[in-house]
Parts: structure tokens; sequence; C-alpha cells
């Protein structure tokens, strides 16, 4: 009988002249942990605590090669060889775990996500459609200089005791536009000919296995498919991949796809499937026979990484966002716990922060990018906490004060536990939501805290419970605000499906209010949009912003756009309702004063005005309770993950 209920995934594998423990590998996760340049404490325990979750194989953030890189301008300059005693900090931690650690050798060429830039860097003189900016078209000497600068930047690696380095070529970074005929149109012997274009990794890899010998790992990241005209196919993919294979180049292959043009398909959400890519990144595997290959493409749960590596569908599985959210998910799957995992809910929100040079995060997971300061959970002397308020702050607070000894006691006004959260799930693209619930509610039950449902707490009650502290997460109640007018057209206060069941059939147009800027107002817009067609009803976004949904990772904003410009949306930026008249809502130009009349309006939706639901806590601290706290929305109304980091903080306190 199998010693676990996963046995290929938790099987070894060679790579190269290393073996890793099992076939899960953490992809390169870019952190902005460093500081000034160099490997300190919280880089460490980032990379630390992802090794103790057990993580058979870890590859780094792409380190900077060359003083011109523009995508990672917060990397590890690797081609100083000052940084080396910090990044062998991180090889010895992740040795101690059991761990091989792999380094990614990455330049951007001429993507970036800055709105300023310095010189850019590229095949051919051809600006990114996504980023923009006309880049230097690379001379061959400095082709060749460039190959010189990623193998002294291996044997850098090597010297702080890494285990190997991935060379990145997938995602149409640089490595990315000289294979791609979408980027290079040179003429000398990097352009032309897929041949021609393939030299530059070629030569990279070459160089890389002379210098670091044959005791290292020598990785390469591919591009599947750019899903880009004139760009690479699968097709083309697969010949690459078979050449690299019988060159003998690589030890593993690891896959990705997309570019800039199209880097939605780089962290698909919501509104892509699970495992989007599984079956594009089988035709590798059956291009290249023996030869490594990690398929990542988002893969959830232990079975589905399981089924791939026993499918034969790749010889590894890449774990990108499932680790930022649940570093310990390989450790839980192996021992059995895949019920305690805590599933990401694709809202790429990570992804964001870290692309704006900020700390990595994790929208559901407070610990992410804090493990230096939150590494201990130090135990309480037994007391009673009441929490008040059942939605993600509240359960954030409840379980982790639970977990330091106190007694818990939740107060929740509502029959089910959730706040907003609660039916959001139901709404279009958004079902994944419902994991932050699924992981919360029985973490509260493992834990022990005794949870009162469809009772509002109230002074008396918590003055019977006599607790040594309360901390109040009521949340915030949205509300539609009072328009100008006569009052003929509906205001309806948006938060989740229940509340478009109120949106009259009759009428020609139907408008969201966009306040919110951000999930919230994203979700309800593509709900209404699809309301509307049901209806019959032209539907308009009008925001005051410059940009609808300014606050939404790109990646999932593109989605978004695309799913409501597919409905027909009318989508109105520097614009907002001013009043509404004889059944018209007048929008108005927030800039300008240009007015324009929307007749026969079925119902105006409203996203983002909301009110903290603070009041217990004034009579609270009128009663003599002193140590009572707002966390989340009650103390203002803001974002999920702020609200969890604050009860996760104040739980760790308390």
């Amino acid at each position: 009988m199998s010693p676990h209920p996963f046995p290929t995934l938790f099987s070894p594998v060679r790579l190269g002249p290393k073996t890793a423990k099992n076939r899960v590998m953490r992809v390169a996760t870019t952190s902005n942990l460093a500081e000034r340049s160099r490997v300190k404490a919280r880089m460490l325990a980032f990379y630390r605590t992802v090794a103790q979750g057990g993580a058979g194989t870890i590859v780094s953030e792409a380190v900077r090669l060359h003083p011109s890189e523009a995508v990672v301008p917060n990397a590890i300059p690797l081609f100083d060889r000052e940084t080396i005693p910090g990044l062998r900090r991180i090889s010895d931690a992740l040795h101690e775990a059991g761990s091989l650690f792999i380094v990614q050798l990455n330049h951007g060429g001429r993507q970036h996500l800055g709105r300023r830039v310095g010189t850019l860097i590229a095949p051919s003189e051809i600006a990114c459609p996504r980023s923009g900016g006309t880049p230097h078209a690379l001379t061959t000497r400095e082709v060749e200089d460039m190959v010189d600068w990623f193998a002294s930047a291996a044997v850098n690696a090597r010297d702080a005791d890494a285990d190997g380095v991935e060379i990145h070529g997938a995602q149409g970074h640089l490595i990315g536009q000289f294979v791609s005929p979408f980027s290079n149109t040179r003429t000398d012997r990097y352009g032309g000919s897929a041949e021609n274009r393939l030299r530059f990794p070629r030569e990279i890899l070459r160089t890389v296995r002379h210098r670091l010998g044959p005791g290292s790992v020598v990785g390469y990241r591919m591009g599947v498919e750019e899903f880009t005209r004139g760009g690479i196919t699968i097709d083309d993919a697969c010949e690459i991949a078979r050449t690299f294979a019988a060159e003998g180049l690589v030890d593993y292959i690891s896959l990705s796809q997309g570019n800039f043009n199209t880097i939605e398909t780089h962290l698909p959400d919501r509104h892509w499937p699970q495992e989007s890519y599984r079956d594009i990144q089988r035709r590798i595997k059956e291009a290249v026979g023996d030869t490594i290959v990690v398929q990542s493409t988002r893969i959830q749960m232990p079975e589905q990484a399981e089924d791939i590596v026993a499918s034969g569908d790749g010889d590894m599985v890449g774990l990108c966002r499932a680790l930022i959210v649940d570093p310990e998910w390989p450790r839980k799957a192996e021992q059995g716990r895949r019920h305690e995992i805590r599933r990401c809910i694709a809202c790429n929100q990570c992804w964001d922060w870290i692309s704006s040079g900020e700390p990595i995060a994790c929208a559901t997971n407070p610990v992410a990018g804090r493990e230096h300061a939150f590494r201990h959970r130090s135990p309480a002397p037994p007391t009673r906490i009441v929490v008040v308020g059942g939605g993600p702050a509240g359960m954030e607070a409840a379980r982790i004060a639970a977990e330091r000894g106190h007694a818990v006691t939740l107060y929740e006004r509502s029959h089910v536990l959730g706040g907003k959260l609660a039916q959001s799930h139901r709404l279009p693209n958004n079902a994944e939501l419902r994991h932050l619930l699924d992981f919360r509610i029985p973490e509260m039950d493992r834990k022990g805290v005794e949870v009162r449902l469809g009772h509002e707490a109230t002074l008396a009650d918590i003055q019977r419970d006599s607790p040594y502290a309360i901390i109040v997460a009521a949340g915030a109640q949205a509300l539609p605000p009072t328009l100008p007018g006569d009052g003929s057209v509906p205001v309806i206060a948006a938060t989740g499906p229940d509340d478009l069941k109120s949106v009259p059939s009759l009428g020609r147009n139907l408008i969201l209010m966009d306040e919110d800027g951000y999930f919230w107002g994203s979700a309800i817009a593509e709900a209404a949009a699809a309301l509307a067609v049901g209806y019959g009803l032209s539907f308009t976004v009008a925001t005051r912003f410059f940009e609808h949904f300014r606050e939404l990772p790109m990646v999932s904003r593109i989605a978004t756009l695309r799913a409501l410009d597919e409905a027909g949306t009318d989508l109105r930026t520097s614009m907002f309702v001013d009043r509404v008249e004889d059944g018209a809502a007048v929008v108005k130009h927030y800039l300008t004063g240009r007015e324009e009349r929307l007749e026969r309006t079925a119902a105006i939706l409203w996203t983002g005005h909301q009110r903290a639901r603070s009041g217990l806590q004034a009579q609270l601290k009128a009663a003599g309770f002193d140590r009572t706290y707002l966390v989340g929305d009650a103390y203002a109304p803001r974002r999920l993950p702020v609200a969890l980091v604050e009860a996760h903080t104040v739980a760790r306190q308390v």
C-alpha cells in the first residue's frame, strides 16, 4: 500500500546530476523582499517558509544579470559577486529543509511594467504593444556580450551553492523576443530563419553548461504558445523543445505561455478553468521524450497534480500562487490533509503588488511576505475573547486567537458566515471566492471557536460573556446614495446576486455607477451585464476615475473588460450619475460638466458607497471594556487584504 495518497507526486525525480525529493516545483516568484539589493531576514524567511512547507525544488525569483534590466529593478543583482554570501544563506536554508535550489536568470528586454523606464533593449527596434517604449536593438557584439552576462551570473549562482540555474526563455522576455518572429526582424545571424532566431538561447545554454560543469542543473523556462499573430505557436514550441532535448542542452523544461501582448495568459484568473493549458503543455512532453517537463497551468489541488504526473502529461508540476497562499500545500498533501489546504482565489493581487515594486503579499494569506515578523505565534494565557462579526476579518481573528489558546466566541448577525463574500461566489466568474470561506469556516471548528449565528451581539451579551478583549469586525453596510431629482429611478446598493433580483425588467437602460474600482465593482458589472442581456437592456458602467476598475490587477482587468465588451457594455470614464428626473438618469462628465440623459432607465446600481458598522465599540468603551479593537471594514471600508492583515495582527497581540 502506498505510504501517502499521491504516490507519483511525492516520488523522487532526477534533474540532471541532482535528485529532488518530490515532483513539486515552486516556480520563480518575484518577492521584492531584498533590502538594498541584498538578502536579509525578510527574504530569507520567505524562502525558508516555502522549503519547510515541503516543495522539492524551489526556483528563485529572477535575478538581475545585467545592469540594464528594467523588468525587475528590485531583484538581486547577481552580476555583482557581493550578492553571493546572501544568496548562499538561502541555499543553506533550502538545503537544510531538503529542497533543491535553482536560480532563475532573466532579462526582460523591451518588456516592462513601469510608467517610466530607462533604456530598453531588444533584438529589434519594435515597441512592446503592451508596455510601450521603443527599445535599442542590440548589435551583434552586444548579443554576444549578453551571452557572457548570463554565463557569469550562472557561475555566481553556483558559487552561492545553488543546485543549478534556470534560463528564462518564456513569456516574451528577452530570450523569447529573439526566438519569436513577432519581435525579431533582424538580418544578422541572430534573426531570420528559425535556426538563427534560436541561436541566442542555444549559445546561452551551451556556454552556461560549459562554465558550470557537470555538477549543476540547467533548466529552461519555455513559452509554449504566444497567442499572438506572427508569434510562437505550439508547433514551433514542440520543435524548439525537441531540439534542446536532442542536443542535451537542458535537464528540464518548465512551461508557460503568452507574452506581454497576451499577458493575461501568464496568470489565468477566475475567468479561466483550472489546468487551463494542460492539453497544450502535454504536447511538449510528447515531443521531448525522457527530458523532464514541468507543467505549470493553474494547478490548485494535489489530485490535479498527481493526475498530471501519473498520466505522463508532465514529470513535475510548477506551483506559484498555490504556494503563496499556502506554503504548506506539499506537506499537507503528503500527509493526507488536502482538506486543510488554503486554496488560491485566483485574484492575481499578488502579481499586482510585485509588478508595482511592492513586497510580495497575498489577498487571503496575511502572513505571505511577512514571515519574518509573523514567524512564531506565541501562546497566550488562556482568556476569553469575543469576536463580533463573521466575515473574513472576524473569522481570521477568531481562528488565530483560538490557535494561541484563547477561548473564543464569535457572534454573527446573519445565519451564515462570510459577510459580503457569503454570496459573492455566485456571481459570474467568481465561484472560486468560495475557497476563502471553505478554508476559514472549518478552521474555526478545528480550533474550537464557538460560533453563534443569527445573533447580533449586544452590550448585554458581551457583559454576560465577561471577555478579556473584544474584536469588533462587524463590517460595513452598503448604502445607496440619495441622488438629487424626483426619485423616479430606483438606486440599488449592489453587493451580490441577491441585490440584483430587485432590478426591474422594464426600461431601456441599466446603469452601474462604480465608485469601488476593484473586484466588488467588476464582479457586479459582469453580473449586471448578463442581466441586461437577459432583459434586453442597454448597459452602461460609469466611473469618475480615469479608467475602469483601476485597482484591479492588470492581468485580471483584461479579462473583465473583455467580458464586458463581449456583452455589449458601454464603458464611460470620468462620468458620474448626477441626478434622476422623469425616469431618466442624467450623467455628467466629471471634468467638463457635459451632461447626457439616459431615458427610460430601469435602475441605477451603485457600488462603493459604504458605512462602517462601528457603533458597538463606543458602547463597549463607555461600559468600561478598554480592550476593544476595531478591525476591517468596521474601522473603515477598505479591501479584503487590509482587513485580514489587521485581524491577524490584532489576534496575535491580544
